[in-house]
């Protein structure tokens, strides 16, 4: 598929979820997935509901880690906030977290949520994993959450990463990958690329 088209897809499928969170999706979304994949009550509980019911995860990347107090992370893909504002408790008001996403719908919300918790050392930015609107050696720490699988071109997502990163920074990932090639069918499927 050509990457504009993906892009579009991605966009399209994720302002979906922002403005209708409880609709018919084929992945899981909201606090019953957060807390299938680890994330503890508490820590769910503690964020604005708007951005739980909006959580479009496929694994905890924290369970690699948590960032350290005063560290600067980006949060790649981050959707409705939900990672972000996570990290943003972690970093506390001397930290900085970057989260950067396709889709305005999905900003609009993570906005709302850094607001509500009143965490002005949150930014969120509208942009591309494969061109990200970061400076370089910024972070400390780079999180990916279901994000990766959806980029049409993983080298140069792979390549800002480490742009971004400054050195010694860390990459913590949970993703889906294939096991075996996909039907041809499925290449030029705009569900298959989306998620």
């Amino acid at each position: 598929m050509v990457p504009t088209a993906v892009r579009a897809a991605v966009r399209e499928r994720y302002a979906r979820v922002a403005s209708s969170p409880e609709g018919e999706f084929r992945y899981p979304i909201g606090s019953a997935s957060a807390q299938g994949l680890g994330y503890p009550a508490g820590t769910i509980s503690n964020l604005p509901p708007p951005v739980v019911d909006r959580f479009v995860g496929v694994g905890n990347p924290f369970t690699l880690g948590a960032p350290a107090q005063g560290a600067c992370v980006v949060d790649l893909g981050c959707g409705a906030g939900f990672d972000a504002l996570v990290a943003a408790e972690r970093v506390g008001p001397e930290g900085r977290v970057l989260g950067v996403d396709l889709s305005s719908e999905m900003l609009a919300v993570a906005r709302d949520g850094a607001l509500t918790l009143r965490a002005s050392h949150v930014e969120f930015l509208e942009g591309d994993v494969e061109d990200l609107p970061v400076e370089s050696g910024v972070a400390d720490l780079v999180l990916s959450n279901g994000v990766l699988n959806l980029a049409p071109c993983k080298e140069r997502a792979f390549a800002e990463i480490a742009r971004v990163l400054k050195p010694g920074g860390v990459f913590q990932a949970a993703d889906l990958v294939l096991v075996r090639p996909l039907p041809d069918r499925l290449l030029e499927s705009d569900f298959a690329w989306s998620g």
